[in-house]
């Protein structure tokens, strides 16, 4: 049985309704533009939120004793994209992923084991060059 709309009709009665190739490829066209259009607005606002043109970052205090906890921020980072934080010292770098921020802003306690200048780098992915370096600053530690 199945409904018709104004009643129950009995399945083994109504002969199957046969739709074609033609009418079938078309309503999926229809249904995969009609997905496309609606999912535009949304990548503009998506790329909107991904700029950071006054990206930056600041230590402070921008020196310190060895093994004393300072404070790295950095503001202006994309929403909602992978920011990773690149840390050099004495010609040796290590990287290592932050994930997202949902403000643009990064404060992060670090502290130096080593004396000498640590340089801290906040990047992230973009589809045009790869990598974007959105601030770099650094420490001495003594």
């Amino acid at each position: 049985m199945f409904w018709d709309g104004t009643r129950w009709v009995n399945a083994s009665h109504n002969p199957a309704r046969r739709t074609s190739r033609l009418t079938t490829w078309a309503a999926t066209a229809v249904m995969i533009v009609g997905f496309g259009a609606a999912a535009l607005p949304l990548q503009f606002a998506t790329a909107a939120s991904h700029k950071a043109t006054d990206a930056s970052c600041a230590v402070s205090p921008a020196s310190a004793d060895v093994n004393e906890t300072y404070v790295v921020s950095a503001w202006g980072l994309p929403t909602g994209t992978a920011i990773n934080l690149w840390v050099t010292h004495d010609g040796s770098t290590m990287g290592s992923p932050l994930g997202s921020t949902t403000d643009g802003t990064f404060n992060l306690n670090e502290v130096s084991t080593a004396a000498g200048v640590w340089t801290y780098t906040f990047s992230g992915p973009t589809r045009v060059k790869n990598t974007r370096v959105y601030g770099t600053c650094s420490v001495s530690a003594y």
